[in-house]
């Protein structure tokens, strides 16, 4: 069954009730991508708990619409997801609803090859293998804005791997010539695979990380879904708040030495809206409109009136778009 319509048929099957007991919160790229550091946050300071919500694990997908999948089949109908994956699947007719925003800043992602590969400059990845990490994902999305503002979509062959992990594999194998890579890798080991380019140069805001809902779940359970978007708030605080603890939580969940966390850390706190409180950004949806029209996924402006609902967000964040 195509992705797609597994999804749908996920989203317009059983309704699941608000469970009683624990439940697992599903979260795109978990613990591997650092703008879902909140939720490890919200896990360890026992957040979940003094809000009244059950979350039993916080599972991760490997990009795309995996996370969403998760997230229909679980009864825990809310979860974290790249803006592009929520946007195909309400085009296909899944009824969800995009909540808050997760991520407003594409940060250090980069495209990243073998030290010893000819290719060293965006004319050199003409007639090459680029790896992303799942159909509809933020890097397919990333990687085609990019190369259609350095004029190469189209001469490049695009390759779905799996995963950030699997791509690097991928890459080492010779399967492909280049892939996208993040921290902590990028920065803890910088002589292993050399950038290319960086994201951001190319594409610097962007509204790519998004909460989203079932819609009967944001209807029956709407004060649940407010404590959801409100737990990620507090963790988010406490990464301004509290740096050096935060640092300790990234290297417990992202399996890292503290010492390498905190020389590559600081740099977040530049990048703005890169931990987003929730609220949505004008720029960065403009950026992801334009984006997915560039791809050809769509032939106008997204209307976000129709598929955003600001209404569970804390009232001193919901703004006009």
């Amino acid at each position: 069954m195509p992705a797609l319509a597994a999804i749908a048929t996920l989203a317009f099957g059983a309704v699941h009730p608000l469970p009683a007991v624990a439940a697992q919160l599903s979260v795109s790229q978990f613990a591997r991508v650092t703008p879902t550091l909140p939720w490890a946050v919200a896990e360890k300071e026992g957040m979940f708990t003094a809000a009244g919500l059950h979350i039993d694990k916080i599972i991760a997908g490997a990009g795309g619409g995996s996370t969403l999948r998760n997230m229909l089949a679980s009864d825990l109908p809310y979860g974290e997801v790249a803006m592009s994956a929520a946007l195909a699947a309400i085009r296909h007719h899944v009824n969800i609803v995009i909540v808050n925003t997760a991520s407003d800043n594409v940060g250090e992602i980069a495209l990243v090859t073998l030290p010893k590969s000819p290719i060293h400059s965006f004319a050199d990845l003409k007639g090459r293998k680029i790896g992303y990490t799942a159909p509809k994902s933020t890097s397919e999305l990333l990687t085609r804005m990019a190369l259609a503002k350095l004029g190469l979509l189209g001469q490049v062959t695009l390759v779905p791997t799996g995963g950030f992990g699997p791509g690097l594999t991928a890459l080492d194998a010779g399967g492909i010539d280049a892939a996208p890579l993040t921290d902590p890798l990028l920065s803890t080991e910088p002589t292993r695979y050399r950038p290319i380019f960086a994201f951001s140069k190319l594409v610097p805001r962007l509204t790519w990380l998004v909460g989203v809902a079932r819609r009967s779940f944001a209807h029956d359970h709407p004060n649940e879904l407010r404590k959801l978007i409100a737990v990620h708030r507090e963790a988010v605080d406490f990464i301004y708040t509290h740096p050096r603890q935060a640092e300790a939580i990234y290297a417990e969940y992202w399996k890292t030495p503290l010492p390498e966390v905190r020389k590559l850390f600081p740099k977040y706190f530049g990048m703005k809206d890169f931990w987003s409180r929730g609220n949505f950004v004008k720029a960065g949806l403009d950026a992801m409109s334009r984006g997915l029209m560039m791809d050809g996924e769509i032939k106008k402006p997204v209307d976000w009136s129709k598929v955003i609902d600001q209404q569970f967000l804390p009232r001193d964040l919901q703004k006009p778009f």
